[in-house]
């Protein structure tokens, strides 16, 4: 997309967001929300660069095998997710630095499996839409499953996220965010 910040007031917020939430969580910082903003965007595209080991099934084989998961993820744009590559989280921050934070910020993970035995496998992803609420000094992240198998846990999703936003925080020597609060269905 070529558009400005200016001309696109749907940025980081879908229109329509679910209501069954699979896993609710709440964190607490001390920094300034554009700085922790920020670190979430930075924090997303690291997730988006390394493959995570995973120790996975599929049919045609019995028991677990060593395996691993891609994450790619979108930023919400009214009705649908724009893909969070590289100039688009420039436009977010760009964003983020003209227009002021983000009160609300959904997104879309998409987990991609794979097996390490180089043989090719039908391996289900998962897709899960996520809905963080920022308040002074508190974030609430409410998360949806939308699809797959749940390969991986909701809960566990929420605290990759926290991880790597936390990596980020702490590279840029800020204090960490600290979870106050995990329920997962």
């Amino acid at each position: 997309m070529n558009q400005t910040s200016d001309d696109d007031p749907w940025l980081g917020t879908l229109e329509r967001f679910p209501t069954v939430y699979h896993a609710r969580a709440s964190w607490l910082y001390d920094i300034n929300t554009e700085s922790l903003q920020k670190a979430i965007f930075a924090g997303l595209r690291s997730l988006a660069q390394e493959k995570k080991p995973l120790e996975i099934t599929v049919a045609d084989i019995p028991g677990y095998q060593p395996g691993g998961v891609v994450f790619r993820f979108g930023v919400g744009n009214k009705d649908g997710f724009d893909i969070l590559d590289a100039k688009e989280v420039e436009r977010v921050i760009r964003r983020i630095e003209e227009k002021g934070t983000f009160r609300t910020l959904d997104l879309v993970f998409h987990l991609h499996y794979s097996l390490d035995d180089g043989k090719r496998h039908k391996v289900h992803q998962d897709q899960y839409l996520a809905r963080l609420t920022f308040q002074p000094g508190r974030v609430e992240l409410l998360l949806h499953h939308l699809k797959g198998v749940r390969r991986l846990a909701p809960d566990e999703l929420v605290r990759i996220l926290l991880s790597a936003t936390n990596r980020e925080l702490g590279q840029n020597k800020y204090p960490e965010l600290e979870l106050e609060s995990l329920s997962s269905t």
